[in-house]
């Protein structure tokens, strides 16, 4: 037959045939059937809510619990053991130190009822912002800190008496504390009272200036004949303090895991 002319229609491409898909394997007649649910085997046993979640390490040693009333202070670098009948206040304001402890108002007092204003408790890292942190041996540390402390808080005329020195050990950093009374002149204020005491090493000499943070923590507790200082807490309290910092952040999560 001849060609066909330029221009002619062109007959339609045959239509595409479907290869139909293999069929799936036949099961094994020979495999043994899945064997029945026992119906009288015991449910599993529901999660305990109350069970300690696994370590993740089994080798790694059991940490002991927490202290009860020992709470972590990362201004100053610190824990420390909150004597019974005080509470930890807003520490915003004070002049010296990173912790404020208050005075609870006596068991039965009104919801409102306010701590007493002639006793509180201070604490801190002894740096160079008090004169005492200028000091390296612990004793003049403690009696300088306890005259600065007493001419700041109770600036009134007076004389000192009663005047005793304390040893201190917190865990294995030694310390002094420093205790005196202030007999006022005026006869209608009772007398004052603070005890002082430092726990810690002072900065090695020689130390550079950026690595110069005190490995020393001192307590100030203020109190009057009316609330005296309970110098047996007192001890305690300053023989709980531990060096603390919080923990390092998590690693960030690795992008090409």
């Amino acid at each position: 037959p001849p060609p066909p002319a330029v221009g002619a229609p062109q007959a339609p491409p045959p239509p595409a045939v479907e290869v139909p898909q293999a069929p799936p394997p036949p099961a094994d007649p020979n495999a043994p059937p899945p064997p029945p649910v026992d119906p009288n085997a015991p449910p599993p046993a529901p999660l305990d809510p109350n069970a300690p979640p696994p370590p993740a390490d089994p080798n790694a040693p059991v940490l002991p619990p927490p202290e009860p009333g020992r709470v972590d202070n990362a201004a100053g670098g610190f824990s420390y053991v909150v004597p019974a009948g005080w509470k930890i206040s807003d520490a915003t304001q004070i002049s010296y130190g990173q912790a404020l402890l208050t005075k609870l108002p006596p068991e039965g007092s009104a919801p409102d009822a306010q701590p007493p204003n002639d006793t509180s408790v201070l604490l801190g890292r002894l740096d160079l912002k008090l004169f005492a942190g200028a000091e390296s041996d612990n004793t003049k540390a403690a009696q300088r800190l306890a005259s600065d402390m007493g001419e700041f808080f109770m600036p009134f005329p007076g004389t000192r008496i009663n005047q005793q020195t304390i040893p201190l050990d917190a865990n294995g950093m030694t310390g002094v504390a420093s205790y005196y009374e202030v007999k006022f002149t005026d006869t209608n204020k009772p007398n004052g009272q603070i005890w002082a005491g430092v726990v810690g090493a002072p900065t090695a000499p020689g130390t550079p200036r950026g690595q110069r943070t005190p490995e020393r923590w001192f307590v100030v507790w203020l109190g009057t004949a009316t609330n005296p200082v309970p110098q047996g807490e007192a001890v305690t309290l300053a023989n709980s303090i531990r060096p603390w910092s919080p923990p390092p952040p998590p690693p960030p999560p690795d992008p090409n895991a």
